[in-house]
């Protein structure tokens, strides 16, 4: 199975404000794509908050020469649409934040199967303390360097590997522009 973990981090608590984007690629269980980009977030969701850079530790300054997502879309898109499934833990929150920033730029169409690895651990494996990404983790002796947008969607990825995806807990993200 082809998996594609995704995570983003974000400037603040605006839906849409991406500052930073990681996409692993899994074939069987091994990595063989994986992009990582900063993105300087929409000018009208541009502030950094401070709890979020307390959180991740990228700044204003980090991102005043990264593109903006639209720059990055077409890489990101073409490797959620050809993995089997799409990964994310706590896939509200990242989906949200996808289908905000796909709005703002009024970017096409992009459908894929996904599921959250947070549903799925907590589903199946009930005794464990907390289900936080980095409990799950730590639950497979997965070694990485949480907030790391990067890391993060390796992990996701991982997780879901080793547990497996239940069919009934794929779902489908579809995004359509409102037509105008």
């Amino acid at each position: 199975m082809r998996l594609a973990g995704l995570d983003f981090e974000t400037a603040n608590q605006n839906f849409g404000s991406i500052c930073s984007a990681g996409c692993v690629l899994l074939e069987d269980g091994e990595t063989v794509e994986e992009k990582e980009w900063l993105i300087r977030p929409h000018r009208r969701l541009d502030r950094m908050h401070g709890a979020c850079y307390a959180v991740h530790g990228i700044s204003w300054y980090d991102l005043r020469d990264a593109p903006e997502f639209s720059a990055v879309w077409p890489v990101l898109r073409r490797m959620l649409v050809n993995a089997d499934a799409v990964v994310m833990h706590n896939a509200p929150f990242d989906l949200g934040h996808l289908r905000s920033v796909l709005t703002l730029y009024g970017l096409p169409p992009a459908g894929f199967d996904y599921v959250c690895s947070l549903a799925l651990s907590r589903a199946l494996l009930p005794d464990l303390e907390t289900h936080a990404l980095d409990a799950v983790a730590a639950h497979f002796g997965i070694e990485f360097c949480h907030h790391d947008a990067l890391e993060d969607a390796a992990a996701c990825a991982t997780i879901a590997h080793r547990l497996g995806i239940p069919e009934n807990f794929l779902r489908r993200f579809d995004y359509s522009p409102d037509p105008v």
